[in-house]
């Protein structure tokens, strides 16, 4: 009787453990194409913020003279997040993702900068001594690197630190 009890309980716990761990494994490994291009989405969210951050009733720099991404971003933004990242894997579309909310929760700017993609990225990258990608910046007015993390930076981590440079 104890031994039939036994396969009473166990054997649908055993079924549901089994289910649950294939149900698991199918939810992080499944890839769809909007997610596996990071490429993609963080061109994407730095098109939507550029264009919010553009404002008609300001002046436009002097012809010839481009503005870089920090200083459009800055014209709307105290504080502004920047992600620098290469393209071409799952990990940076995650830090991607969790860098702009972040930065959306604490109401600060968002910059996803694709270091291969534009000469002026890779100066901007240069001049702050960004080595790997990802890697995160937080900016202020100025422009000054009030906070830097190179890797994985979860978006809890990235509202404080964006907080911490609004005062």
């Amino acid at each position: 009787m104890a031994s039939q009890l036994r396969l009473r309980v166990l054997l649908p716990v055993a079924i549901l453990g089994i289910l649950g761990l294939g149900v698991g494994a199918f939810a992080t490994t499944r890839s769809t194409p909007e997610t596996s291009n990071a490429d993609a989405v963080a061109a994407r969210i730095t098109a939507k913020q550029n264009g919010k951050t553009q404002n008609p009733s300001k002046p436009a720099n002097k012809p010839g003279q481009q503005a870089s991404p920090l200083e459009g971003a800055f014209r709307k933004h105290s504080v502004v997040v920047v992600l620098f990242y290469a393209p071409g894997d799952d990990y940076d579309t995650i830090q991607a993702r969790e860098t702009r909310a972040g930065a959306l929760a604490a109401e600060a700017g968002f910059l996803a900068l694709n270091v291969t993609k534009n000469q002026q990225v890779a100066a901007l990258a240069a001049e702050y001594d960004v080595r790997e990608a990802p890697a995160t910046l937080v900016f202020t007015r100025g422009p000054r690197v009030a906070y830097r993390v190179a890797g994985y930076m979860d978006r809890q981590a990235v509202a404080q630190a964006a907080a911490d440079a609004h005062r």
